[in-house]
């Protein structure tokens, strides 16, 4: 059992949270009455997605008064997206961040089919999706077998589009290209039917692999983009909107269930709520960064929408019966 801190020390440790978000020395303060937690990511510390995590940290830190803390470990300090899973699976309190395609190799493989080809129309299907009764039968099963707790995956940043040396209006004309892609079969079993020459490249070196020729082709939403800064070195953006990415927070379930209920609502709520936040400033941000990119040089490009929907139905054919349609139910009814 804890011992209280009494009111006095309270305010002042509050003080310190307000006054330097995420600071060791408020985390030190607490080091006996606190669980502390470690929120990792690949992306760069700017990114929209770590800014916003660092806010959701400062609030529940308030909120728990101090009970829960966090430190944050950007740019793949922690590992890989895998490596970070793993460790919240092994009982670490890492906090990582993560999509369901990567979750779905931790026992829950309908969790890729969510991800799939154009499944979802906007971000509106996608956050109902995302707190259905279907993904939450998910998320608790995540936690029962791989020790995993969902905190939320309904942190949007757009709708993903294609860039390259080329623009890619028409699906035919993806044969051959060697595009960066993920090594999950969201991905893979998505462009490979249409010829694409799928490379593995990780992120933090696929800005020079465009560069140098090693990949002609990515495909990221405008807000990755303009974080991943591709766009200085391949000019064609293809308006595909292929993906819609299930992008938000897991961490390990003991560490979870270690909270107070109380606290653990807490959590849920704010990751919630930051991850509504990321989806309304990227959407935001779509026509600010088109506007940007098109003043460096991009070109951006319409596609065949029809086309590239048929040509990537082949996804589908191997989902247990009945999955597709439950999914389409979940996002489009609740």
């Amino acid at each position: 059992m804890t011992t209280p801190f009494n009111a006095l020390t309270r305010r002042h440790a509050l003080a310190m949270l307000a006054s330097t978000p995420l600071a060791l020395s408020a985390r030190t303060a607490f080091a006996q009455d606190a669980a502390n937690f470690r929120i990792a990511s690949v992306n760069a510390p700017t990114a929209l997605s770590n800014t916003l995590a660092e806010e959701v940290g400062n609030r529940i830190m308030e909120r728990t008064e101090g009970r829960v803390t966090f430190q944050m470990f950007p740019s793949a300090q922690l590992g890989t997206t895998t490596d970070t899973i793993e460790q919240a699976s092994q009982g670490q309190p890492t906090i990582a961040y993560t999509s369901a395609s990567n979750l779905s190799q931790f026992g829950v493989p309908e969790l890729a089919a969510v991800e799939g080809p154009f499944i979802v129309g906007n971000a509106a299907e996608a956050e109902r999706l995302a707190n259905s009764d279907l993904m939450q039968g998910y998320y608790d099963q995540l936690a029962e077998t791989a020790g995993l707790r969902v905190l939320a995956l309904n942190w949007f940043d757009g709708a993903r589009h294609m860039i390259g040396t080329e623009p890619y209006p028409h699906p035919f004309e993806l044969e051959g290209v060697l595009m960066r892609v993920p090594p999950l079969e969201t991905w893979l079993n998505t462009f490979e039917p249409m010829g694409v020459v799928a490379t593995t490249v990780e992120a933090a070196e696929a800005y020079s692999a465009l560069a140098q020729g090693v990949v002609t082709a990515g495909e990221s939403p405008l807000t990755g983009l303009r974080a991943n800064r591709w766009y200085e070195v391949v000019k064609e953006i293809t308006l595909t909107g292929h993906f819609n990415l299930f992008l938000g927070w897991v961490t390990s379930e003991a560490a979870f269930q270690a909270l107070s209920e109380g606290d653990r609502a807490i959590m849920l709520e704010e990751f919630s709520r930051g991850g509504q936040e990321l989806t309304a400033q990227s959407i935001a941000l779509e026509e600010e960064i088109r506007i940007e990119f098109e003043s460096a040089g991009v070109t951006f490009h319409e596609a065949d929408l029809d086309a590239y929907r048929e040509a990537t139905s082949s996804f589908f054919d191997d989902l247990p019966d009945g999955l597709f349609d439950s999914i389409r139910a979940a996002a489009t009814q609740g």
